[in-house]
């Protein structure tokens, strides 16, 4: 383990790389501490915040055995990358971020930043949480609950750029559909619990094209339409 921080109400988990494949923004990685705690012995399934040289990061929000097992582990064994990542393209780029959402879009930015120009807009429940935009973007829009990230970025719309959002499950829909209604291209990372990682147990189904998918298979990032069809 590389170094364990206090980022607001977050915690950053920064590993050492062994120079294996690091995949790209919004893959994930399933990690467990070692040895694993009785209490939490199967991996949690975590995207990067970012990754390159020497280090892989992982932004949490500890609130249950598994997280803080990561914390506090003199070793951590990390499998993947796993799943699909962000489709990257070209021109301006809109980064959205809900809570603990906004941990995987560093990377995300850092690529981003390379095609075009990038805006972020970030929504969290109080100031302590916010603290981590700092590494998201300085230069982020912010508001805290109970105003919606949705109300900064229907101000940026419609624009010609692509729309790339985190966050939990409600906010990701009203994200979908502001951008349909729009005709701006948005994909979105989404969250679920997931055991294994590689489509075995069936655990992380969620509704896309109007029917129950595998979310490490499909996901975790999709394109929006399949969220609102």
């Amino acid at each position: 383990m590389a170094a364990v921080e206090a980022v607001g109400a977050y915690t950053l988990l920064r590993l050492g790389d062994d120079g294996g494949d690091t995949g790209a923004p919004g893959q994930f990685f399933m990690l467990r501490a070692e040895p694993a705690p009785a209490a939490a012995y199967l991996p949690r399934a975590v995207s990067a915040a970012w990754a390159g040289d020497g280090e892989l990061a992982f932004l949490l929000d500890v609130r249950g055995a598994g997280t803080r097992a990561l914390t506090e582990a003199r070793t951590v064994s990390v499998v993947g990358p796993l799943g699909r990542g962000f489709d990257l393209a070209a021109g301006p780029s809109i980064l959205v971020g809900g809570g603990i959402g906004a941990a995987i879009l560093p990377w995300l930015r850092r690529r981003l930043e390379q095609r075009g120009d990038v805006r972020t807009v970030l929504g969290f429940r109080s100031p302590e949480h916010a603290v981590c935009a700092g590494i998201v973007d300085p230069d982020a829009t912010v508001v805290l609950d109970p105003v919606l990230v949705t109300e900064p970025l229907a101000r940026l719309l419609p624009a010609s750029a692509t729309v790339y959002a985190c966050g939990p499950d409600r906010m990701l829909e009203a994200v979908a559909a502001l951008c349909a209604e729009h005709d701006v291209p948005c994909q979105l990372a989404m969250e679920a619990a997931m055991a294994c990682g590689f489509g075995a147990c069936y655990g992380c189904a969620v509704r896309l094209d109007g029917t129950w998918k595998r979310l490490c298979i499909e996901g975790p990032v999709v394109e929006a339409a399949r969220v609102l069809a």
